[in-house]
């Protein structure tokens, strides 16, 4: 039988628990989840809404700063015994590694997955440089 070391489970168990205040001494929330991708010529951000509708959602883009913001309503139907989903206003602030195209901006949302495509603007893109031999 093989024993987990017992300092990295501590370590673990410690930056979880920090992990959970995070959020609140930043003056946000934990939801929505985000997932981010990046290449040469986009960044893909995905979050789980589950629930929201596109009209729940607000993006902005702003430089290199991505909000997403919403509302998960309130349980109206029976009174729930046990609630674990997120419920209430919400608002996640993403700081992007690099400026993007905000007019070009791709959102859709499928399966309480929101996907947005956000092109970078192609002066923040690499570019290679040419060198000229000199004789």
């Amino acid at each position: 039988m093989r024993y987990p070391n017992f300092f990295s489970e501590v370590r673990r168990i410690q930056n979880r628990f920090h992990n959970l205040f995070d959020p609140v001494w930043e003056g946000g929330q934990v939801y929505p989840t985000l997932n981010v991708y990046t290449d040469q010529d986009k960044i893909t951000v995905t979050a789980e809404v589950p629930g929201l509708s596109p009209e729940d959602l607000d993006i902005t883009v702003a430089h290199n700063l991505l909000t997403i913001s919403g509302e998960w309503k309130e349980y109206t139907q029976n009174k729930p015994r046990r609630i674990e989903r997120a419920r209430g206003k919400f608002q996640r602030r993403l700081e992007l590694p690099v400026a993007v195209d905000s007019e070009k901006v791709e959102a859709s949302v499928k399966d309480g997955v929101l996907t947005l495509v956000l092109p970078i603007l192609e002066s923040e893109k690499p570019r290679k440089i040419r060198i000229e031999a000199k004789a």
